[in-house]
């Protein structure tokens, strides 16, 4: 079968794998995941109630209800100048609205340029039947416009990005941004923009590639209330979509997924409306973890990082004769600390991990001195 020949998610299998682990009574540091470690704030989880007691338990749209639509609009437009209306937005999960907009754009044996490494794209490119073609990034993870450029061919049909990145934390800058565009622009490609950490800057500004110049008729921007609101197990995202693409978005709902609850929806349009404060109580623990665990980082033998500017995570280079996929398995059954192999985000992560700081203080602060330990102990 077609799908067999697509691997498991490599951190959705260690997920699995940790469970078990603690099940079984083993203690483990979960540095893996990315995944706040806030529960999702109360008003937001009343809301939910409230729709569900008032009988919101039917279908709905499979674009989605209107006013959560035009609040996603109206928030965009407020915060990155994104020129979107309410039609142009299709609710659906996050993760979901990358495979559907690879889907939505490309027929099989296209090809999609992935700036390399990054979010675990490929292999939703592969499932969608269309090949992934790795780009490489310059040493401080911004896109060449130039190396971009060259790996388009008459068979490249999309180039996607996540800005804040995971797993790096780059943000990236308006030139490249711009750049990016207008090599989309002359090829006549469709980008997709991975924006799920708009809320969770802490160096510089989020840039929305769909503000920019021509950005609006070429660029899928994709959302989620996951990380910003603490509704990972929600499954709530959005894609804002130039017309042709967004009716194709939602042709896909309506043969696969239907609708999201409507009740979730209304959740989410109550965290648009009234639960800022909340996401910027996460936005800034999050930058004074941050803010600890680089420095603590760095003063391990042999890493090596650039400091993050948002997102949840740390991704260090390291100089121990292993493959990441060695070092983190060795990691956890030495020291009991899951992190994520940087190979898992394609050829230019091996060598490094990533590390989550969506965690508790004291579980960073002790998760870092067992990697110092393992380190040092394989260095002697």
């Amino acid at each position: 079968m077609f799908v067999d020949t697509i691997p498991d998610s490599p951190i959705l299998t260690l997920m699995e794998r940790i469970f078990r682990m603690r099940a079984a009574g083993e203690t483990v540091i979960g540095l893996h995941i990315g995944e706040p470690d806030f529960d999702t704030p109360p008003g937001i989880r009343a809301a939910a109630t409230r729709a569900l007691e008032a009988g919101e338990t039917h279908y709905g749209s499979s674009q989605g209800i209107p006013e959560l639509r035009r609040a996603i609009a109206e928030r965009l437009a407020r915060r990155h100048h994104i020129p979107a209306r309410a039609e142009d937005v299709v609710i659906m999960p996050s993760k979901f609205a990358i495979y559907a907009t690879i889907l939505a754009t490309t027929s099989p044996g296209d090809e999609v340029l992935i700036p390399n490494p990054t979010y675990l794209f490929e292999q939703a490119v592969r499932l969608a039947g269309a090949t992934p073609v790795f780009v490489p990034l310059r040493e401080n993870y911004g896109i060449d416009p130039a190396v971009l450029e060259a790996a388009v061919t008459p068979r490249t049909r999309l180039i996607i990005y996540a800005t804040p990145g995971n797993p790096t934390g780059h943000l990236m800058d308006r030139y490249d941004l711009q750049a990016t565009i207008e090599v989309a622009r002359r090829h006549q490609l469709i980008l997709a923009s991975d924006e799920t950490y708009e809320s969770l800057v802490y160096d510089g500004t989020h840039i929305a590639s769909a503000a920019l110049a021509y950005g609006a008729e070429r660029v899928v921007t994709l959302g989620s209330f996951s990380k910003t609101f603490a509704m990972t197990g929600w499954r709530a995202g959005y894609a804002i979509a130039p017309p042709p693409v967004r009716a194709r978005l939602v042709k896909i709902m309506e043969h696969t997924l239907t609708c999201i609850p409507p009740f979730v929806q209304e959740a989410c349009q109550w965290a648009l409306e009234h639960a800022e404060p909340e996401a910027e109580r996460f936005r800034e623990e999050f930058r004074a973890r941050r803010d600890a665990l680089v420095p603590a980082l760095a003063s391990i033998p042999g890493f090596h990082l650039a400091r993050p500017d948002g997102a949840f995570y740390a991704f260090p280079s390291y100089d121990l004769p292993l493959s990441s996929a060695e070092f983190a398995e060795r990691l956890l059954i030495e020291e009991h600390v899951a992190v994520v192999p940087g190979v898992s985000f394609g050829p230019a992560g091996e060598r490094h991990i990533r590390l989550s700081y969506a965690r508790p203080r004291a579980e960073l602060a002790e998760g870092v001195e067992r990697i110092r330990r393992f380190v040092e102990r394989h260095r002697a």
